[in-house]
């Protein structure tokens, strides 16, 4: 990254979205000191976000397939396994559901 803003610092500032930044020594310390804050602010930000990251399950799935791709095979069998289970579960609700309507409505299947 280092190297993107060496080459270029003026396209570095534009995609960061700020306002143009003359870098032919006409700063004055004010703009210097505001610059420098907005840059340890948002170094602080992509600090967090990072520590975010690695805190997050979805790390450590990412890690574990750096090591084998397959676990992202197992991990999607084991999910697709559980929403099986979960429709099941909530067909078999459903008709429940369905058939107290029923009998509340008085069509008592006999």
């Amino acid at each position: 990254m280092l190297e993107r803003i060496a080459k270029d610092p003026q396209a570095f500032i534009r995609q960061q979205g700020w306002a143009s930044v003359s870098l032919d020594g006409d700063h004055t310390l004010m703009e210097l000191r505001y610059l420098y804050e907005h840059l340890q602010a948002r170094i602080v930000e992509l600090i967090e976000t990072l520590d975010t990251l690695h805190a997050s399950p979805d790390y450590e799935v990412f890690l574990f397939a750096e090591k084998d791709a397959a676990v992202i095979d197992t991990i999607a069998a084991a999910q697709q396994e559980e929403l099986e289970k979960e429709i099941a579960n909530l067909q078999a609700e459903a008709e429940r559901v369905a058939e107290e309507a029923r009998e509340l409505a008085g069509e008592v299947p006999f």
